[in-house]
C-alpha cells in the first residue's frame, strides 16, 4: 500500500487483505508494508464507506448482502452511540409520545427511556422492544407488519398504516448514512418509506447517527427529511462533515463529546 498510489488503490488493497482473512491491524500493517496508524486510518475510511466493520484490534468485511445485522451494528462505535443515546433520551419529557426507529443507536435510546415513566413509545424495532420489555412506566406499542430479520425491523403496508394514524411529539431515527440536504440513507426502499413517514408524523425529528454515518451513502435508497430536524452525533465527526451539517438551514447539529455529560437539551416545542 505505497503512499505513491491513489487513495482508492490503497483502500482497495486494504479491503482485499481484510476480505482474504488478514483482519488484525498489526497483521495488515505487516502484509501491506505500512504503519499500523496508516492501517487504522484506512480502516476508518472503509468503515465510513460501509465496506468493513471495525472490531477490537482490526476489522472484518461487511457481509456479502452488504447489510449488517442490528446485533453487528450494536457493536460498532458502541461507546459513541451510548453517549448519543444519553443526550437524545433527555429530550423526552413526561407525557410525550415517542416514535422509535429500529436500529442500534435507537435501541440504546430505548434502554435510557426504560428508566422513565409516563411516556408512550411506538416502535417498529425488535431492539427497542426488547430494551423496553420490562419498563413498567412506559406504554409500549409495536407497529406490526413484516419482519426484516437481519435488521430486526418491521416494515410494510401495515406498518405504514399504523404510523399514518399517529401524531408523535418526537421521533428518533437511526441512519446507515446521512447526507445534509439529501436525507437518511437506507439499505432498502421499505426501510426508507418507514423512516420518511416517521419523520413526517412527529412534531420534532431527531436523527441519532454516530460520526461515521455523516456524509456516508452506502445504499441507493433515501428517506427524505421534510423540514427542520436535529442531528445528534459524536466528536469524531470530520470537520468537513461538521461544516456541511451546519450549512443546512433546516438542521440543528448537536455534537456530544466523549466522556462529558451532555449539555441540557432544549425543550420540545408546544
Amino acid at each position: 500500500m505505497s503512499t505513491k498510489g491513489s487513495a482508492s488503490v490503497r483502500h482497495q488493497r486494504l479491503l482485499d487483505a481484510v476480505t482474504d482473512g488478514i483482519q488484525r491491524v498489526e497483521d495488515l500493517a505487516e502484509a501491506l508494508d505500512v504503519s499500523p496508524s496508516t492501517v487504522r486510518r484506512g480502516l476508518t475510511d472503509l468503515e465510513r464507506a460501509g465496506k468493513v466493520v471495525r472490531t477490537h484490534g482490526g476489522a472484518v468485511p461487511v457481509p456479502a448482502t452488504g447489510e449488517l445485522s442490528w446485533t453487528q451494528k450494536s457493536r460498532r462505535n458502541s461507546a459513541a452511540k451510548r453517549r448519543i443515546a444519553e443526550y437524545a433520551a433527555d429530550l423526552v419529557q413526561e407525557g410525550d409520545v415517542v416514535l422509535l426507529d429500529a436500529g442500534s443507536t435507537t435501541t440504546f435510546v430505548a434502554e435510557r427511556l426504560a428508566e422513565r415513566t409516563g411516556i408512550t413509545v411506538v416502535t417498529n424495532g425488535l431492539g427497542p422492544l426488547w430494551a423496553l420489555r420490562e419498563a413498567e412506566g412506559v406504554d409500549v406499542l409495536l407497529t406490526g407488519g413484516r419482519l426484516r430479520q437481519r435488521r430486526g425491523s418491521i416494515v410494510g403496508e401495515h406498518t405504514r398504516g399504523v404510523l399514518d394514524r399517529i401524531t408523535a411529539d418526537v421521533a428518533f431515527l437511526g441512519a446507515d448514512g446521512l447526507v445534509p440536504e439529501r436525507g437518511v440513507n437506507c439499505p432498502s426502499p421499505e426501510l426508507a418509506a418507514v423512516k420518511e413517514l416517521m419523520l413526517n408524523r412527529a412534531r420534532r425529528a431527531v436523527i441519532v447517527a454516530d460520526s461515521t454515518k455523516i456524509g456516508a451513502d452506502p445504499y441507493p435508497n433515501w428517506a427524505l427529511i421534510p423540514g427542520e430536524h436535529t442531528v445528534v452525533t459524536d466528536a469524531g465527526i470530520p470537520e468537513d462533515a461538521r461544516l456541511r451539517l451546519a450549512a443546512d438551514p433546516r438542521c440543528t447539529p448537536v455534537v456530544v463529546a466523549a466522556g462529558q455529560a451532555p449539555s441540557s437539551p432544549a425543550p420540545l416545542p408546544d
